[in-house]
C-alpha cells in the first residue's frame, strides 16, 4: 500500500468514526455549553417594574439548573449594575434596583450543573420603566410663554416639585399644604420657547414625570389697553398683523371686518377669564381674509349678534373668494342668536374655499335655534376642520351642515370634545353631507341630550351616504339621543362606511340645563380614550 492510499483509507476510518458516534450520541461535538443555554428572554414592563422570563435550555428538560440574570446599562456588559441568582424562569425587578427612565439591557446564563460548566450568555433587548404618573396632562391653556400650570393627583405624602431646563439647572420647590390639597401649582419665571423638565417626589420616589416647551414669544404689532377701539385696530391693522390685548374689556358696535386680510387677536395673558371682547360679528370679507382668535372671552350679547364669524365677498355676497382660515383656540364665545360659522353665501357651491378651520380648547354655548346650523359650512370648499379639546352647548339646530355638492372631499376632526343639548327642525342632529363624500372623525367625545327640549330631530344623526365617504365614531359615549318625537327613537348612525369601536353607553346624569361636566372621580369614562385617558373635553377631567 503506497503512501497516498494509506491517507485515503485513515481519513475513511476517522469518518466511520465520527459517523458512529453521531448515532450513538446525539448531542457529540456539540460545545457543552450550548446544551443548557437558556433561550428566548422577554422583558414585559410596567410603571415601576420589569419582568424577565426566559425558557429553560432545550436539553435540560427537568434538571434542576439555576441561573444569573445580570442587569447593566451598557449592551456589551462592559459594566454591570447588579446581578440577581434564581433557580427559577422568571424574575422581577422594581426601581429599587433600576433607575426609572434608563435604558437597559439583562443577559441570562445557566449556572454549571453536574459535569457541564456554565453556558454562555442570552442577552435581552433594550427596556425601560417609566415610574408612576401622577401628574395631569398639560392643559395647553395653562403653558405659556413664561410659566406653566401643573397638576397632579392630590396626596398628602408628595412632597417637593422639580423644574429643570432640559439637561440643565434644577430648581426644586418644596410643596405647600394648600398645593397638596389642590393639587396645582403655577411655575412663573420661565424662558420662552425653552423645553423643561418637571418631576414631583414623595420623599425620593418619582411619582410623576412630564416634559414641556414654552411657547414661543408672540411679536405684536400692536398692543391695546382696554377700552381701546378694537374696530379701528382691525381696520388700520395689514395683513397678518398681530392685535395685542392687555386685560380688560373691549368693545364694538358694528362688524369687525377683515377686509382681504388675515388678523391675530390675542390676549396677552391667554386668559379668557379676564380678557373680554363685545362683538356683533367678525366678518371675513373677500380673497385673503382670515382670523385668529386666542385667550379672549367674545359675548355676542351686548351686540345682539347673530353670528360669530361670517364669510362674505369683499363688495358683494356672490363673489368668488378664497380665504385662508379661521383659527379660534383657547376662547370662550356665547351669546349668537343664529350660527357660530356661517359659509353659505356664495353665489354656487364651492365659489368660497379656505385651507383650514382650527378651533381647540374652545367653550361654545348658547347658540339660538333659528335656520341656521353651528357650523353652516353649505357653500365653503375648505380641506379640514378639527375641532379638539372642546365644549359645546346649547349650539342650536345642528353641529354641521355641509349639505350642497362641493368640489372637494372634505376632512372633519371632531377629538376629545363634550357636546350637550342641541338639535331641532328635524335635521340630523350631528351632520348632513348631502351628496358630498366626507371624511369624518368623532372620538374620544361624549354626546348628550338630542334635541333641545321641545326640539325634533332625524332619527339618523348623520347623514353621510357618498361614494367615497368614510366615517370612525369611536372612543366615545352617548346617552339621552333620541328623535324628540311623542315616542321617541333612539337616534341611528351610518350602517356602512363606518368603523365603531369601544363606544360606552353610560348615562352621566346631565340634563339640558347642565353647564358642569366634570367626569365622576371613579367614572370609567376616565380610562376609555384611544390614549387610554378620558374621554371628552380635558377641562371637564381635572
Amino acid at each position: 500500500m503506497n503512501r497516498s492510499t494509506q491517507y485515503i483509507v485513515a481519513a475513511f476510518l476517522l469518518l466511520a468514526t465520527i459517523s458512529s458516534c453521531k448515532k450513538d450520541d446525539p448531542n457529540a461535538g456539540l460545545e457543552p455549553p450550548r446544551l443548557f443555554k437558556p433561550q428566548g428572554i422577554s422583558v414585559k414592563t410596567t410603571a415601576t417594574t420589569a419582568t424577565v422570563t426566559w425558557s429553560a435550555p432545550i436539553l435540560a428538560t427537568g434538571l434542576p439548573l439555576s441561573y444569573t440574570a445580570e442587569f447593566s446599562q451598557d449592551s456589551t456588559f462592559e459594566t454591570s449594575e447588579f446581578s440577581i441568582i434564581t433557580d427559577t424562569l422568571s424574575i422581577t425587578v422594581s426601581d429599587e434596583k433600576i433607575k426609572l427612565r434608563q435604558k437597559y439591557y439583562v443577559r441570562i446564563k445557566a449556572e454549571n450543573y453536574d459535569n457541564q460548566p456554565e453556558s454562555k450568555w442570552e442577552r435581552s433587548s433594550a427596556f425601560s420603566i417609566n415610574g408612576e404618573q401622577w401628574f395631569f396632562p398639560l392643559r395647553d391653556v395653562e403653558l405659556n410663554e413664561n410659566s406653566v400650570t401643573l397638576r397632579w393627583t392630590p396626596n398628602n405624602t408628595l412632597t417637593t416639585l422639580a423644574i429643570a431646563l432640559n439637561k440643565g439647572k434644577i430648581d426644586l420647590y418644596q410643596l405647600t399644604p394648600a398645593e397638596l390639597s389642590s393639587g396645582v401649582k403655577l411655575i412663573p419665571g420661565l424662558i420662552a420657547d425653552t423645553t423643561y423638565i418637571a418631576e414631583i417626589f414623595a420623599g425620593t420616589k418619582s411619582k410623576g414625570f412630564l416634559f414641556f416647551k414654552t411657547l414661543a414669544p408672540t411679536v405684536y404689532t400692536t398692543v391695546l389697553n382696554a377700552g381701546d377701539d378694537l374696530g379701528a385696530a382691525i381696520t388700520a391693522a395689514a395683513n397678518n398683523a398681530v392685535i395685542g390685548l392687555k386685560p380688560g374689556t373691549y368693545t364694538g358696535s358694528s362688524n369687525f371686518a377683515m377686509m382681504q386680510k388675515t388678523v391675530t387677536i390675542k390676549s396677552l395673558s391667554n386668559n379668557p377669564a379676564d380678557t373680554k371682547v363685545a362683538f356683533k360679528e367678525f366678518t371675513l370679507r373677500g380673497n385673503g381674509a382670515g382670523i385668529n382668535l386666542q385667550g379672549i372671552e367674545l359675548d355676542g350679547t351686548p351686540g345682539a349678534a347673530a353670528y360669530f364669524i361670517n364669510l362674505t365677498g369683499a363688495a358683494a355676497d356672490g363673489e368668488k373668494c378664497a380665504y385662508t382660515q379661521v383659527s379660534i383656540s383657547n376662547c370662550i364665545v356665547h351669546g349668537l342668536a343664529t350660527s357660530f360659522f356661517r359659509a353659505d353665501r356664495g353665489a354656487a357651491a364651492g365659489d368660497y374655499t379656505m385651507n383650514q378651520i382650527i378651533i381647540k380648547n374652545a367653550l361654545v354655548y348658547d347658540i339660538g335655534v333659528s335656520n341656521y346650523s353651528c357650523f353652516h359650512l353649505n357653500e365653503l370648499a375648505f380641506n379640514t376642520m378639527q375641532v379638539t379639546k372642546s365644549t359645546f352647548y346649547n349650539i342650536g339646530r345642528q353641529l354641521l351642515s355641509i349639505s350642497t355638492v362641493l368640489p372637494s372631499v372634505p376632512s372633519v376632526t371632531f377629538d376629545n370634545c363634550t357636546f350637550n343639548n342641541f338639535g331641532s327642525t328635524n335635521l340630523n342632529a350631528i351632520m348632513n353631507a348631502g351628496s358630498n363624500p366626507v371624511k369624518l372623525n368623532l372620538t374620544n367625545s361624549i354626546i348628550a341630550n338630542i334635541p333641545r327640549p321641545g326640539g325634533t330631530v332625524l332619527t339618523a344623526a348623520i347623514n353621510a351616504t357618498a361614494a367615497g365617504t368614510g366615517i370612525v365614531f369611536s372612543n366615545n359615549n352617548t346617552f339621552n339621543l333620541t328623535n324628540g318625537a311623542a315616542t321617541p327613537a333612539v337616534l341611528t348612525w351610518p350602517t356602512t362606511n363606518i368603523t365603531q369601536v369601544n363606544n360606552q353607553l353610560i348615562n352621566l346624569g346631565w340634563t339640558a340645563s347642565t353647564i358642569d361636566f366634570t367626569l365622576p372621580v371613579n367614572s370609567v369614562l376616565r380610562t376609555v380614550s384611544s390614549a387610554g385617558g378620558a374621554i371628552g373635553d380635558p377641562r371637564w377631567a381635572y
